[in-house]
């Protein structure tokens, strides 16, 4: 025992900062005395709301039937990893000034209400952060949830808005407060920090396993990190040494795990440098050798678009890779994913079954008037021509968005971590929208709940709300999986956001403690 402890000692003196490397060392020591895996969260969203005939099942409870647009998870075999809900509001928050999708996204993400909007020399309907969003919660809350460096990774696959606005690209918001100039009411107003997300999965990839390398990661290392990925190699390679070293150091039964751990991570810069994924795109902003989602602002609808689906759906893939094999490796245990803003100017081919060769921005086609005349109350019965387009259109994009989404849990579920677990059922991932349908409307809004059924969350139901009720619910009932207590509201009454969801409660019979 005590040449171990002189072994390891010096292994963790060796390796400069590489916290990834101790991470792992840690890890593998307590797979080997019994420890179980952790609690990961992932907050996942995508833009735009819903059509409620196309996306409500129809029956109740578990004997629902699946609508369209969530066929995806139907035919991915998930039903049994997932709820479905229909019916929560953020009526109740106040954001003056604040849009559907510019206050709604920050209500959705921290189920506070807002002073206002910040003066960003464009529209004046960017709502500010009430309180820091639920990520940064339970980041904070929930014991052993940070980890080294930042403790938590925000990815974005496109970055393109109407007028500068933060808050349709942003669903993390820090505990700091600042003050900031604003549009409405006028003056000074407090908002909760937005902690942006990384639009490039390469310089994700580099920020989250550079700390593989000496010294950690520095800005050095995530450039050099960078470099590798141009030149086909490994962040590995800065650490062969020390791998060699930790294989030797770790418990017999857990070293060959490292390998599996090497591999996780071998195969998301396969992805990114071989698979064509960092070379040939012509993106602006980007360098050329990088996939990466479109940005900018100021953009018109009404301008022809590209179509953006290819793009969009590797840069997507290779953010959810990232995220996943950061669980994998422990290096994280808390994300946020967002496809595109509320305001989304991704363009799709292919989504309207009248003129297949057709492309259309997303949000373009929510403004089609007499689609919202109806909201998402109205079906498609009735409708024709550039209605009935637009309604196809809606549909099947966000069907495509779950297709996305379904593809990924898929390999959740069989993915390991380091403590013999698989990655799904111990992470807990709300997937959400800022709004109900294409309109500014805040009720009733559809999300998903996927994974965590080791942590006691019981799945395989539709959660249909005769009376809208708040967003708040969904994460209290995240927290009870992620806190492992029937009350987490108990544990949470000091957050800010317990102030503006006064009946806040969790959601009856999801959750049990787990055997």
């Amino acid at each position: 025992m005590r040449s171990y402890r002189f072994a390891r000692r010096a292994f963790l003196a060796s390796i400069g900062g590489a916290f990834g490397l101790e991470v792992l060392l840690r890890n593998l020591e307590a797979a080997a005395q019994g420890a179980t895996p952790p609690a990961r969260f992932l907050l996942a969203h995508w833009p735009l709301g819903t059509l409620k005939y196309r996306f409500l099942p129809s029956g109740s409870g578990s004997t629902y039937v699946a609508a369209p647009i969530g066929q995806p998870f139907e035919t991915a075999g998930l039903r049994n990893d997932m709820t479905i809900f229909y019916g929560f509001s953020d009526e109740h928050l106040t954001c003056p000034g604040g849009g559907g999708a510019e206050a709604g996204t920050p209500f959705t993400t921290t189920a506070c209400s807002a002073a206002g909007t910040r003066e960003n020399g464009g529209e004046h309907d960017d709502g500010v952060a009430g309180g820091p969003s639920f990520d940064q919660v339970f980041l904070k809350n929930v014991p052993g949830m940070k980890r080294p460096g930042d403790g938590y990774i925000n990815s974005i696959c496109d970055a393109r808005v109407d007028s500068n606005e933060t808050s349709t690209r942003c669903l993390s918001y820090s505990y700091d407060a600042r003050q900031v100039t604003s549009a409405t009411p006028g003056g000074p107003i407090t908002e909760y920090t937005p902690l942006l997300p990384r639009l490039s999965p390469a310089e994700q990839f580099a920020a989250v396993f550079s700390g593989f390398m000496p010294g950690g990661a520095t800005p050095a290392n995530q450039a050099e990190a960078l470099r590798a990925l141009q030149l086909r190699k490994s962040v590995l390679d800065y650490a062969l040494g020390e791998l060699g070293k930790l294989k030797q150091l770790a418990p017999s039964s857990e070293a060959a795990k490292i390998d599996i751990h090497a591999e996780a991570i071998r195969k998301v810069e396969l992805q990114l440098s071989e698979g064509g994924l960092l070379n040939g795109c012509s993106l602006p902003v980007a360098p050329a050798d990088t996939l990466k989602g479109k940005t900018g602002s100021g953009l018109n609808f009404n301008e022809p678009v590209d179509d953006d689906t290819a793009t969009h759906q590797a840069v997507a893939e290779a953010h959810l890779a990232i995220i996943s094999a950061a669980f994998q490796c422990d290096l994280s245990r808390v994300a946020t994913f967002q496809f595109a803003p509320g305001i989304s100017h991704v363009g799709f081919k292919g989504m309207i079954p009248s003129d297949p060769e057709r492309i259309a921005a997303h949000s373009q086609m929510s403004r089609t008037s007499s689609i919202l005349t109806g909201g998402s109350q109205q079906s498609p019965v009735g409708l024709s021509g550039a209605s009935l387009d637009a309604y196809e259109y809606l549909a099947n994009v966000q069907t495509w968005y779950n297709q996305r989404m379904a593809d990924w849990l898929l390999t959740l579920k069989t993915t390991p971590d380091v403590f013999g677990g698989k990655l799904l059922d111990y992470t807990v991932i709300p997937f959400i929208t800022e709004r109900a349908d294409g309109s500014s409307r805040r009720s009733p809004k559809p999300a998903f709940l996927f994974g965590g059924s080791k942590l006691g969350l019981k799945h395989g139901t539709l959660q249909n709300f005769s009376l809208t009720r708040p967003q708040a619910d969904l994460y209290l009932t995240c927290a009870q999986a992620l806190l492992g207590t029937a009350d987490p509201l108990s544990a949470l009454s000091a957050e800010r956001f317990v102030q503006f969801n006064k009946n806040a409660a969790v959601i009856p019979d999801l959750w049990s403690p787990p055997a």
